[in-house]
């Protein structure tokens, strides 16, 4: 099956289902420093050390913050950013923290922050800013699953060129041998025929492999499909 092939088949099979919501956010509270927090949690199905470059990355990028906590040497349950300035939160001194974990099939992600000491940022006492926090919360997953699965499919769909490339040349080894059988002996001839035998066996299991691949594929751009704001 040709790459545009697989892509038209894909279209096709996404068009005919029912997006299904690929994360959701939700409101609920965590116990830090012994006490419930406020908080905004959302389930991934990355990785949590994917998840967690991811985050690092984003607060660098569209917020100048630097992420503590995640390295070879310290990788720490909750992960801060401390004393900073998020003008699309507030314009007072924050404190911003994540807990990344492993989840059944993927990764949780915990969300709060806080204005310094036991000031934590929520729905009934600073709405604004928890709307706020569930916007840049909205704006990462946007980001992060895009990339996230953009780059599953790209290297898919590199598999699945490498091996239609592999089954091209078995092919080719196959015409030379019937030929070469052709003018050769009934030892010879056997011989060939069973390189043949092996050779299409082969291409066989790699036809069944660009299957299952392809429903890899076509699972991910149903997920990717499904990436909406909540």
């Amino acid at each position: 099956m040709r790459i545009r092939q697989l892509l038209l088949l894909l279209l096709v099979f996404i068009s005919s289902q029912v997006n299904a919501q690929t994360y959701k956010i939700d409101t609920t509270e965590i116990t830090f420093e012994k006490k419930l927090r406020p908080c905004l949690a959302v389930k991934y199905d990355a990785p949590p050390k994917t998840v967690k470059k991811a985050w690092d990355d984003f607060f660098r990028k569209y917020y100048q913050v630097k992420i503590a906590g995640i390295s070879l040497v310290a990788n720490k349950e909750i992960i801060t950013g401390t004393d900073v300035t998020i003008a699309a939160v507030s314009d007072k001194r924050m404190d911003l923290h994540a807990s990344i974990i492993d989840v059944a099939g993927g990764s949780g992600l915990t969300y709060f922050m806080s204005f310094g000491y036991d000031f934590f940022i929520g729905p009934k006492d600073y709405p604004t800013e928890f709307a706020a926090m569930k916007k840049i919360l909205n704006d990462f997953s946007m980001e992060f699953l895009n990339d996230y699965y953009g780059s599953k499919a790209s290297d898919i769909i590199k598999k699945i060129k490498g091996l239609e490339k592999d089954i091209t040349k078995n092919d080719k080894t196959v015409k030379k041998n019937i030929s070469k059988s052709n003018k050769s002996s009934a030892a010879v001839a056997s011989g060939l025929e069973a390189k043949n035998t092996s050779l299409n066996m082969e291409n066989d299991q790699w036809r069944n492999k660009i299957t299952e691949l392809t429903e890899q594929i076509a699972d991910i751009k149903l997920k990717q499909a499904g990436i909406t704001r909540n």
